[in-house]
Parts: structure tokens; sequence; C-alpha cells
């Protein structure tokens, strides 16, 4: 019997050690689990909170899991002093709908150092801009005229010419330009021009006046602006509103080949046939109210804003996005 209770001694003494061998260190994985270098430590879910938000997503998706190759700075990036660069890059994919937003001062100073030409309908706006000191209305300057066309401007100066007058004296558009040391000219031609030299024959001197523009100033930007609608019924001859419509994709094509910029004035003027809206006529024909120059100011500023964003685009070229190039 005395043999027997030993061995069953020894089975026991056995069985307990390999108990306490198989049983779990409680007190290690503790210092594993939940002490700051763990695999699910404090830093993993540091990174895991601004993921909810939507800000660590894209460190998740860059650097592989919330440890990837950014590591702590990819958390950084997400929350801290980096969290505009990541607004960047929400930006950017915003921006292929929306231009981003300008200060009133950044868009009024598009037009320091401008000039805009043209007919009675530009002399209309001149005459606005100059009740309105302080503005940005008052920093353009103005060569308009009435009657004034593109085949007038080409035509020598006279004691009869139409040419505008610049410091008292009459002048080729282009001299004056040139005298004026303006950096961006926004030419309005058209309403004199339909009847007398019709589409072909206005983009063909329009492509005349510029070339003397910058054989004089060829650092300045060319703008031009498309021509406004007639009343309706009050069409005469080719200056009617079919043609107007036709003239002005002209003018854009025109623009787009040579590297100009083209305001799309006229479709913001008109009513829902497509004719001049009668609020913006003042006389029963072509010119135009106050109010449709008010309704100009607002078209010439997004197309600031335009012109702005394009400025910028390619320096965000180089970026290359929210991480830069380097990033």
């Amino acid at each position: 019997m005395k043999k027997y209770d030993l061995i069953r001694k020894q089975c026991a003494i056995g069985m307990a050690v390999l108990m306490a061998v198989m049983a779990p260190l409680p007190a290690v994985s503790a210092e594993l689990g939940n002490g700051p270098l763990g695999p699910l430590g404090a830093a993993v879910q540091e990174d895991e909170a601004p993921g909810s938000q939507g800000v660590g997503g894209a460190v998740t998706e860059t650097g592989g899991g919330p440890l990837g190759p950014l590591g702590a700075g990819g958390t950084d990036q997400g929350t801290g002093s980096g969290s505009s660069e990541t607004q960047t890059g929400t930006d950017a994919a915003g921006d292929q709908t929306a231009a981003p937003a300008y200060s009133e001062e950044e868009i009024d100073a598009y037009f320091d150092n401008s000039v805009m030409v043209g007919d009675s309908i530009m002399l209309g706006f001149r005459n606005y801009a100059m009740r309105r000191p302080g503005t940005w209305l008052s920093r353009i300057q103005f060569l308009a005229a009435g009657s004034y066309s593109t085949s007038h401007a080409l035509e020598p100066v006279t004691q009869k010419s139409l040419h505008p007058m610049y410091a008292g004296q009459k002048r080729q558009i282009w001299e004056s330009i040139a005298l004026m040391g303006a950096k961006k000219v926004f030419l309005l031609f058209g309403m004199n021009d339909l009847n007398i030299s019709g589409i072909e024959g206005t983009c063909e001197n329009y492509k005349a006046i510029v070339a003397n523009i910058k054989a004089l100033n060829p650092d300045a930007e060319i703008h031009l602006i498309s021509m406004t609608y007639v009343l309706r019924g009050k069409a005469k001859n080719k200056l009617n509103n079919d043609n107007i419509r036709a003239y002005n994709e002209s003018l854009r094509r025109l623009a787009a080949d040579n590297g100009w910029g083209y305001v799309d004035l006229a479709p913001h003027l008109a009513d829902e046939g497509g004719d001049l809206a009668a609020i913006y006529c003042s006389d029963e024909f072509v010119h135009q109210t106050p109010e449709a120059y008010d309704v100009w100011c607002g078209v010439l500023r997004e197309y600031a804003k335009e012109q702005l964003g394009s400025a910028q685009k390619p320096e965000e070229s180089v970026s290359g996005g929210p991480l830069g190039p380097l990033g």
C-alpha cells in the first residue's frame, strides 16, 4: 500500500507542476497589453480616435495602419499643426466644383492697373464707375467713345476720328494703353461692328488691335468681353440677338485660341427669351441702366476670382497634394 501511496503523491505533484506551467501569467500579460509600448496600447487608441472623426483616415490609408510608416507623425498631421495640410487635401477635392475663397481686398486688387476699352456700352460703365469714388471701380481706367468700333480703332487719328481721348489728346488706343502702363486690357466691341464688318471681319479686327497693343505693351493681359444683347423686337439688320450669340461664340473661340481671357457677360443680362432684359435697358434699344452695371460688377468680380484661382494652379500642381512633393 505504501508503494501505491507514493505513486499517487508523485502523480499529484507532477500534475500540479504541469498545471502551473500551463497556467497564464496575468502579471506579464497585463504588462504587455496595457503598458505604453504594447501593440494595443495608448498610442494606438489615440490614433483610432481621430479616425472616427474622419481625420485620421488619411493617415491609415497612407501609412497602412495606425502605426504605419508615418507613425506618430501621421497622427500629428491629422490632429495637430498638420491638420491644415489635411484640410487642404480635402479642399482640393472640393475645388473641382468650387473656387477658393479670396478676400475683398484681393478681388479689388485684381483690377489695379487695368483699362476697359469699348463703345457707348462701355462708356456707360465708365460713367457708372465715376459715380462711385473710393471703390475698386475708381481704380479702373477707361478708353471708350460713343459709336466706337474695331474698324474705327484701326483708322488713323484725325480731328474727326472717334478715338478716345487720353491725357487731353486723341490717340490710337494701343498708344494710350502703353502710356497708361496698363497690365490688363478688357475689350468690348461689336455693337457698331456687326452691320459694318460682320462676325468674321470683327474678329479679324480684334486680332489686329491686340497685335498693336502687344507691340507696345507685350506683357499686357488681354480679356475680351462678350457683346450684350438688344431689347426684344429692336433688332437692326445684322444687329440681332441670334447674330450676337454667334459673334460671342466666335469671340470665345478667339480668346481660347490665343490664350486671352473671356468674360461671358451677356447671359447675365438676358431675359428668359435670350434678349436684353427690359429692367436692364435704358433706351428701348441696347443701352443699359445702373441695375445692369450692378450686374457687370458681380460678373467681373466672379471673373477675378476665377483668374486668381487659375494663377495659383501651377503652384498647386508642383505641391502634388496635401503632403507636398516630399510627402
